[in-house]
């Protein structure tokens, strides 16, 4: 939860971010995936007699995530997502 717990901490230090429409859906998303992700995750981790039986899933879910973040860094993410809203 590398996005979330981010942007989790800058809105908590700065407020909410000033995003377009297509920005703010685009960190929704991000931070809902992460959640998809982790949630079955902690499934997988009870799972003990078919233990790749979500592989597939989780691996569909991480390259929907990296499409929305470009695998940049939380910080410069953000700093892309500013840019975008302002254009």
């Amino acid at each position: 939860m590398l996005y979330s717990n981010y942007f989790s901490s800058f809105t908590k230090d700065n407020g909410p971010p000033n995003l377009n429409p297509d920005q703010f859906r685009r960190l929704m998303n991000i931070i809902y995936l992460e959640g998809v992700i982790t949630g079955i995750r902690r499934i997988k981790d009870k799972e003990k007699t078919q233990p790749f039986k979500y592989d597939i899933l989780i691996f569909k879910h991480d390259n929907v995530l990296t499409d929305l973040t470009g695998n940049l860094n939380p910080r410069e993410l953000l700093r892309e997502m500013y840019m975008l809203s302002r254009n």
